[in-house]
């Protein structure tokens, strides 16, 4: 087995490279675009003459016009830095699209702290033989997620780009990456819980027939158990009668951590005092918070936790929920160890009946994908969000709308998006909206008076209204704009000819309120 190993992991001599070479090697290409380095090189966009859905150029070019070596499907590491084996990584960054319109004209160093991942990064395959891949740190995903090199270029699009429109795209830096300790238990706890899976389906059924048959969705099963990594495309039985296979993908939000720590060295990084290895740690330490602090008001909190704030402080509750954490930031959200998981931590306050209707804000809309026709719904933008998301709710109870220090803090609750979910509520959104836009259908609505008949006006002097996006009144989620004012000078997305303000996707609080009625407290 040893032997086997150190075969799989060998390296041929061309792809052996010191540290020093590398550095030099991608400081002479940054700064450039794709294009102007692959037309010294071997000339990769020449394919794109003959077809336009290539996928994966930016990392051809990279590899073959660059680095000089051909592009392959083995699982082994692509090349060796100064003796060690290392995987090379092409991702796209781009900045907010709020800010797009801002920079543009902007040499990129100018914005670069402000680039976000566009995408996740795909390690390897699933390994289907549990026999052969049972340990973690000799795994085919360990091998090549140990040591990346990640070369960063700019997205400068948030519309639709062929794979031609790639050779505008600068190069725009590049990083190694050595996870964190705490990071590998993460990957690690993730790939045990997929390996563990395949191999109680592999104990129970020898046949191959029956084995793909009863793996058939097992990676929408397992998506709420993983913090770090996703498995794409689902497992799923084709036409033609054979399987999709997928693949490890770290998530966005990981890789978007990475970017940020790369290009903003300004950042502040708030991690925890004891951090979770896995979702079940996480909920055991929820449950450990509970179990001291369940019951408490809002006043005996501030004591406890010895917090030098008023009551009656904009969110208080919050505050105390980060003391418990021990985290030393001002929202929770700043937690890294939330962020790079996906976990959308936010308390709610309810009554002792569970009476809440407040809608949630979750985020911003990319309308240049909905003019893609050839997008399915599982490559957007909007289902990889509710995808890589889940949301931890620390529950209060208000008891006395008068006297805030009687409200109690009642324990966590945490929920995932499910499948029934997202390909239901999310993709019916999806598609009705993208049918607006496609059959030229979206329009302006203003909203009429019953007293008069005529428009009602703004406090901005405009006439009150908003396009026909799917709203709250029919829609689980839906749109809603967002500005600091609803101003003509605000109405900055632009749909169709329509003016509009920028707009968010948003979950209906009754919803939110019947899903966390129907969940047990960890």
């Amino acid at each position: 087995m040893h032997f086997l190993i150190l075969w799989r992991m060998a390296v041929t001599e061309d792809r052996k490279y010191s540290r020093k070479f590398v550095h030099e090697l991608l400081e002479k290409v940054k700064g450039r675009t794709l294009g102007e380095v692959d037309a010294e090189g071997s000339r990769q966009f020449d394919r794109t003459e003959r077809s336009s859905k290539i996928t994966g150029i930016a990392g051809d070019v990279i590899e073959q016009s660059v680095f000089g070596y051909e592009r392959d499907s083995r699982q082994e590491c692509d090349i060796e830095i100064d003796g060690e084996l290392t995987e090379l990584k092409t991702t796209g960054v781009r900045v907010p699209k709020v800010e797009f319109d801002k920079v543009k004209n902007l040499p990129w160093s100018k914005y670069s702290h402000m680039f976000t991942a566009k995408e996740g990064i795909s390690i390897t395959g699933v390994t289907f033989h549990p026999t052969y891949q049972t340990d973690f740190f000799t795994s085919h995903f360990w091998e090549k997620s140990e040591r990346l090199l990640i070369v960063f270029y700019e997205y400068k699009s948030y519309g639709v780009v062929s794979a031609s429109g790639y050779k505008d795209f600068p190069i725009v830096g590049y990083c190694y990456n050595k996870f964190t300790d705490n990071e590998i238990a993460q990957l690690r706890s993730d790939w045990e819980i997929v390996r563990d899976h395949i191999k109680s389906v592999y104990d129970v059924y020898s046949d191959s027939v029956q084995r793909d048959e009863h793996l058939v969705g097992f990676t929408h099963i397992l998506r709420p158990q993983l913090m770090l990594i996703e498995l794409v495309p689902g497992f799923k039985k084709r036409s033609s009668g054979s399987y999709q296979r997928p693949r490890y993908r770290l998530k966005r939000t990981l890789v978007d951590v990475i970017v940020r720590g790369h290009f903003n060295k300004t950042r502040s990084e708030i991690n925890l005092t004891e951090s979770f290895s896995s979702f079940a740690e996480l909920d055991k330490k929820c449950h450990q918070l509970s179990q001291t602090y369940g019951g408490k008001t809002l006043a005996e909190l501030k004591e406890l936790l010895g917090i030098d704030l008023d009551i009656s402080t904009k969110d208080f509750a919050s505050k105390c929920i980060l003391k418990m954490f021990g985290a030393g930031c001002k929202r929770l959200n700043q937690i890294l160890d939330f962020q790079k998981a996906g976990i959308i931590a936010k308390t709610i306050t309810i009554t002792p009946n569970w009476n809440r209707t407040e809608d949630m804000k979750l985020s911003s809309v990319d309308f240049d994908e909905w003019l893609d026709r050839d997008v399915e719904f599982e490559e957007s933008d909007v289902y990889t969000y509710f995808n890589e998301h889940s949301f931890l709710f620390p529950i209060f109870c208000e008891y006395d709308s008068t006297n805030p220090s009687k409200t109690v803090f009642e324990g966590f609750k945490r929920f995932a998006f499910d499948d029934e979910f997202i390909e239901n509520d999310v993709k019916k959104m999806w598609e009705d909206s993208r049918n607006l836009v496609y059959t030229d259908t979206l329009k302006w609505e203003y909203i009429i008076s019953e007293k008069t008949g005529e428009k009602i006006i703004n406090k901005s002097g405009g006439y009150k209204g908003a396009p026909n996006l799917p709203k709250s009144s029919e829609y689980t989620v839906f749109f809603r704009g967002g500005a600091a004012d609803s101003s003509e000078k605000s109405k900055t997305e632009k749909v169709n000819g329509i003016k509009m303000l920028p707009q968010f996707f948003w979950l209906k609080g009754s919803y939110i309120t019947h899903k966390l009625k129907s969940l047990p407290y960890l």
